[in-house]
């Protein structure tokens, strides 16, 4: 068949990989983003080896490693004594990955920017900013968006690539939402340089303590430290992902925890300081009808535990292009791509609850012997794999 012209909602990472991937394949793509300012946003982000090996097969992977860390497994420590529960101190806060099959860490703004640069080189018109879908409708023809400025699109296919508050799953299954785990994640961002003292535990450490934990890895060539501390607890549900926080607030959490925890609170900016409330769904068994379709974390939010939702949207991306790329039939290129990603996310899905299960049980010792082993699933290919 022709290929289908595709409105892509949410320009995220996963949004901009699956944009990037249709443009180099000859589709006619239309990104839309309810941001009219693409700032960078002041987090780290991890990309597992998945997300490198389609970076790789879309010939950005050279650009990606230029931005990442490599990324050895994270040091678990008991959250007051610093002791090693699992895992070894890495001090090459330099080392870039040395080939797609390595993980890294890097600063969430710069990769977006890369990736937006990408697509612009692509076709500078493919990229629509403030335009926040309100509603869709389809018929056998196609698919009408409708904006919150009043305009619409049309397309053969309109893929919901918009996050954890999907406008286009709310649509597709309105009965089925993401719900609040009872954790709340905090963040901060940290010059490496004024905090020598408190890094000594290497580059990627993970404190564990009960209900609690701290994760501290560097990005922007170790010059910057991201913190991510999970709390579990039933007293605040803070929506979105820009909400302040502040020093006070998160040693509410954290303030007993060991003193180089507390060395990297003493010394973040004040303005750094925010707070998010995590939430996931039981998986889906589809997450198409008709010529809709979801990808990222609109169709398998997750929890942060094992650090792999973005890379399972980067994966989502590549798979769906190959799908629509290869298939007869709208119809026969969703059901591939469902066939495909729907059993490995539930997996990870899955595993994320019971990595955070294990990272915040009452007894850190616990960690080594309940962690959840997701190291099979980190080998997927989704530039290969048969679809």
């Amino acid at each position: 068949m022709p290929k289908p012209s595709v409105m892509i909602a949410g320009c995220g990472i996963g949004g901009a990989s699956l944009a990037i991937a249709l443009l180099q394949r000859g589709f006619d793509v239309r990104l839309y983003e309810r941001t009219s300012d693409l700032k960078e946003l002041g987090a780290g982000l991890t990309l597992q080896a998945g997300a490198m090996r389609v970076f790789d097969a879309l010939g950005i992977w050279p650009r990606v490693r230029d931005i990442t860390a490599l990324m050895e497994k994270a040091t678990h420590l008991h959250y007051q004594t610093a002791e090693i529960l699992t895992g070894q101190a890495d001090e090459d806060w330099l080392h870039r990955p040395e080939s797609p099959e390595q993980a890294g860490h890097t600063h969430r703004g710069v990769m977006h920017a890369l990736l937006i640069e990408t697509i612009r080189g692509l076709d500078p018109a493919a990229l629509i900013t403030g335009a926040a879908l309100s509603s869709f409708e389809q018929d056998a023809d196609g698919v009408t968006a409708h904006f919150a400025d009043g305009r619409t699109d049309r397309a053969d296919i309109l893929v919901g690539a918009d996050g954890l508050g999907s406008v286009v799953r709310a649509q597709l299954w309105p009965d089925d939402r993401p719900s609040f785990t009872g954790i709340v994640a905090f963040r901060c961002m940290i010059d490496r340089a004024d905090v020598e003292p408190f890094i000594a535990g290497g580059r990627c450490v993970n404190f564990t303590g009960p209900g609690r934990s701290f994760l501290r890895y560097g990005v922007r060539d170790g010059t910057q430290i991201s913190c991510v501390g999970l709390v579990k607890t039933d007293r605040l549900r803070p929506e979105g992902w820009e909400n302040r926080s502040s020093r006070e607030e998160v040693l509410e959490y954290f303030g007993d925890f060991h003193r180089d925890v507390l060395g990297l609170l003493a010394n973040a900016p004040a303005e750094t300081f925010f707070k998010w409330a995590l939430h996931d769904c039981d998986p889906l068994e589809r997450w198409s009808k008709g010529r809709v379709t979801l990808l990222g974390d609109a169709a398998h939010p997750m929890l942060p535990y094992h650090g792999m939702g973005a890379s399972q949207a980067v994966e989502d991306a590549m798979v769906l292009a190959r799908a629509l790329d290869g298939y007869d039939t709208i119809e026969d290129a969703f059901a591939a791509y469902e066939r495909v990603r729907v059993p490995h996310t539930t997996q990870i899905v899955l595993a994320s609850r019971a990595q955070g299960a294990a990272i915040n049980a009452d007894d850190p010792h616990q960690y080594a012997a309940l962690r959840s082993n997701i190291d099979a699933l980190k080998l997927y290919n989704a530039a290969t794999a048969p679809i």
